[in-house]
């Protein structure tokens, strides 16, 4: 059988690390999810119910867009 999703999406594989006492790896997980917000490019997690990853400053901001969403001070955000 093939190995799933590790991607910090993936809620399955942290499950499956709590189950099998992996805390380190869940630990470290945990913590590039919260790191996983600064910037544009990457994952975001707590926009909705699923994380939104984006490439660019364009597709961030369309991402926010389609929630109704907007960066707090934005003409200070790019200094």
């Amino acid at each position: 059988m093939g190995r799933g999703s590790t991607d910090l999406d993936n809620r399955e594989y942290d499950q499956w690390l709590a189950e099998n006492k992996k805390e380190k790896e869940l630990l470290e997980r945990k913590k590039a999810r919260r790191n996983a917000n600064k910037g544009m490019v990457g994952w975001h997690f707590g926009l909705g119910e699923k994380p939104v990853f984006t490439k660019d400053r364009e597709e961030y901001k369309r991402a926010l867009e389609e929630r109704g969403l907007g960066i707090h001070d934005e003409h200070d955000f790019y200094r």
